[in-house]
């Protein structure tokens, strides 16, 4: 099946007079657009996988919102009033708790570098990251800073998450025995979610493009997108979609800065890193932008009107919800 936007392009574009290989379409991004006779292609909306994960991650993890998870974990109920501070509060229990296990204080800064699962991936970010995280923490942490109010290197963790099993994990592996990670180190991987955990704690995020990227809009973490493509790749995407990232496509703005091929060297990665570092209320402006969109990215079910004769989903504490 084709993967990510492509999908939609191909919902858009196809014929019904060319209907004849493909019955049926699933699409992740709710971009839409009819033919010139109204006709639109047999296709279903299933949504960014990484948020759906990622929201029943958390509120699973949450006494006061786990309730809201039913159906073997398949439908999420989020309140149409208060999703936005529900999420967050379920996002600090989490960090509270990961922060507390690692034995991190709560000003510790924890930068979250997910390298991707292929073996090209982890070539093509690496050792850029590796550069640029150690470039920022020479600026900006004791006793390398000029800032006499620098705090100590010990201040700073980054996180690396691994998929476990992946070419991406062994490459990264063989890489970091023989080039050394400036400051300290945690290593995470998808196994039991211990990424989605580390995410909700974390201040910073370096990801290679995926659905990695859709759950840190999830868990509001600030992320820089990393990308290999070479420049007309980028040129015909941006013809048609504007931006590469799905949640950025599905928001229609720049939220999580996209670093496409040469983009991705340290020097920038050390820059944004610092540029949000100096600006912490940067994660509240991502939150703001993506305002709404993280619902959208995920897949709505109808009210079954044969069990709810209101107008709206309510539950037992009076509120409206949606189903996901």
């Amino acid at each position: 099946m084709p993967q990510r936007h492509y999908v939609n392009r191909f919902v858009r574009d196809f014929r019904q007079w060319t209907e004849k290989y493909v019955d049926h379409m699933h699409f992740t991004v709710p971009l839409q657009t009819g033919t010139s006779d109204g006709y639109k292609f047999p296709s279903e909306y299933i949504g960014q996988y990484g948020v759906y994960e990622a929201v029943k991650h958390i509120y699973s993890r949450n006494a006061n919102l786990a309730h809201l998870v039913t159906n073997e974990g398949n439908n999420l109920h989020l309140s149409r009033k208060y999703f936005a501070p529900d999420l967050e509060k379920g996002i600090t229990q989490i960090r509270d708790e990961w922060r507390a296990k690692n034995q991190l204080s709560d000003d510790s800064t924890v930068i979250f570098f997910a390298p991707g699962n292929e073996t090209n991936e982890a070539e093509f970010c690496v050792e850029n990251a590796r550069r640029g995280v150690k470039e920022f923490l020479l600026k900006y942490s004791a006793p390398t800073s000029l800032s006499a109010k620098a705090r100590p290197l010990e201040n700073f963790v980054t996180v690396i998450s691994l998929h476990s099993g992946s070419d991406g994990e062994r490459y990264t592996k063989e890489f970091l025995t023989k080039n050394e990670w400036y400051g300290k180190v945690i290593f995470v991987t998808n196994e039991g979610n211990e990424h989605l955990d580390a995410m909700c704690a974390a201040d910073l995020g370096i990801i290679y493009d995926g659905q990695m990227v859709s759950s840190a809009a999830a868990c509001h973490l600030p992320t820089m997108d990393l990308i290999k493509m070479r420049m007309h790749h980028q040129w015909y995407h941006d013809l048609f979609n504007r931006w590469w990232n799905d949640m950025n496509i599905i928001a229609d703005n720049n939220v999580y800065p996209e670093l496409i091929g040469g983009e991705a060297w340290f020097g920038k990665i050390g820059d944004t890193l610092a540029e949000w570092y100096v600006k912490p209320d940067t994660r509240y402006q991502m939150i703001r932008k993506f305002d709404g969109f993280v619902k959208e990215a995920m897949s709505y079910k109808p009210v079954d009107r044969s069990v709810v004769k209101s107008r709206d989903l309510i539950l037992q504490d009076g509120q409206a919800y949606d189903v996901y």
